[in-house]
């Protein structure tokens, strides 16, 4: 294969940047172009907190011959804008992927016509087949290519066989991410909160009804001796102590998880990092919950979503508030930290189950908690009902940007108007640290996402001023 140049490309944020973390998704896909021999870069604008204009002149200056953007429902507008002025600069095929792409190939592309190939799914062995057939310049057509979207001379938009996940043996096969853009610069992994992300696993058996489930349902599992050789490998070459695993769910009781804590136990490294990850209620346990802190753990996050039971069961969360309760007390025996998340504007919501949602965060008193409002995202059960009309739902926008559960304004639910469900969210954080006199935490909360929260205010004053 000869050489081509490849700009991979996160969007700046569409609102504050509230959680700057690597993405992992794009860290794979260059490492697998470099493996192949195809010279990339990652332009992470989220992460570097550029300006659209910034990341446009850095990716101009690469002069990339094919672009790959990656992008959330909310953050593809932005995307294809991106796209678009690239394009005019540059002689460049453009392709994205990501969430959106996955859940909307066709209307994807029918929308935003300046993206010539939608990847939908996991994309590594998908772009380099892409790679390849680009390469030919037109010779012969992309049909053969599993999991991607294309036009063909008439314009018109093909999907082709979508392709299968990787198995656990090939996630294992599979280079560690690319993290140079990140690491060997200014961002470097330096100072006592030096952090990594990674993923030990892909997908997520549930099936939440607000959840798109881009890795879908069937979950692969990288070997615990894989797992730990990165760990080891970051430690070594990154200085990292800090390490979140962000799985959809890391914590799960079951023997894989087991053999990942036992070996970092064996191999000593509670001693030189720590860890988080992502757990659910009916998974937790004391002897887990003890492996899991004799093994480095200090935080562990959890979706309660609600503190309503008939709210839980109507979307498919399989909780009840009383394994909420029991595993966040569990947790805090242990000493490891919790955080939990909620969302308001659950099908049928009312003031009712949002106050108990809120009373509940409120009596659990966790380390930290984040409301979000609930955002119909394409390829969810969640995104049909709002389409259909059910459970209560009003489709206020087809405006892709506000699809975000931070600052967005895409549905209503009952006799809950956006204003009043934007009320809600914001007295429930508020609420949380005064009824538990935590002052400290509430002045620390506000100075940490003060960008965040004068954006959500101009936004709710604004709106404030128009009719509903």
């Amino acid at each position: 294969m000869s050489l081509a140049k490849v700009a991979l490309i996160k969007p700046p944020a569409t609102y504050a940047d509230w959680y700057k973390w690597p993405v992992c998704g794009i860290g794979y896909i260059s490492a697998y172009l470099k493996l192949n021999g195809i010279d990339c870069r990652i332009f992470d604008a989220y992460f570097n907190s550029w300006s659209e204009e910034e990341t446009i002149e850095k990716v101009a200056d690469y002069s990339p011959d094919v672009i790959g953007l990656t992008a959330m429902t909310h953050e593809i507008v932005q995307a294809a804008q991106i796209a678009s002025q690239l394009k005019e600069r540059l002689n460049t095929h453009t392709i994205v992927g990501g969430c959106h792409a996955t859940a909307l190939p066709e209307r994807t592309l029918r929308d935003f016509p300046v993206f010539d190939y939608a990847v939908y799914g996991e994309g590594e062995k998908t772009v380099i087949e892409l790679m390849e057939f680009l390469q030919q310049d037109g010779i012969s057509k992309p049909s053969g290519i599993t999991g991607i979207a294309w036009r063909d001379t008439g314009g018109n938009i093909r999907i082709n066989e979508p392709r299968e996940r990787m198995t656990s043996l090939e996630l294992d096969m599979l280079p560690y991410p690319d993290v140079t853009e990140y690491y060997n610069g200014t961002q470097a992994l330096t100072g006592k909160d030096s952090s990594y992300i990674m993923f030990t696993s892909r997908g997520c058996p549930y099936n939440c009804a607000f959840c798109m489930q881009v890795l879908g349902r069937q979950v692969r599992r990288r070997s615990a001796e894989n797992v730990i050789q990165e760990v080891e490998y970051v430690i070594a070459h990154y200085g990292a102590h800090t390490f979140n695993f962000a799985d959809e769910i890391f914590l799960f009781d079951n023997r894989e998880t087991r053999e990942i804590l036992q070996l970092m136990i064996d191999r000593s490294l509670p001693k030189q990092i720590r860890w988080s990850g992502l757990t659910r209620a009916n998974l937790v346990n004391p002897e887990l919950i003890n492996q899991a802190k004799a093994a480095g753990c200090f935080r562990l996050e959890m979706g309660v979503e609600s503190g309503d039971n008939e709210i839980l069961k109507a979307i498919n969360k399989g909780i009840t508030v009383e394994q909420i309760k029991n595993a966040v007390r569990i947790i805090k025996d242990s000493g490891i930290l919790v955080s939990t998340y909620y969302i308001l504007g659950h099908p049928n919501e009312t003031q009712e189950t949002i106050k108990k949602t809120i009373n509940l965060a409120v009596e659990l008193n966790t380390d930290t908690i984040a409301v979000g409002l609930m955002a119909p995202y394409p390829g969810t059960k969640v995104y049909e009902m709002a389409l259909q009309g059910e459970g209560g739902y009003r489709l206020l926008s087809e405006d892709w940007l506000q699809y975000d559960k931070y600052g967005g304004k895409a549905l209503e639910v009952g006799n809950l108007s956006f204003k009043r469900l934007s009320y809600w969210q914001a007295w429930a954080m508020v609420y949380f640290y005064l009824r538990n006199f935590r002052f400290l935490d509430l002045a620390k909360f506000f100075i940490q996402y003060r960008r965040g929260i004068v954006f959500l205010f101009k936004k709710f004053i604004t709106r404030l001023g128009k009719r509903e």
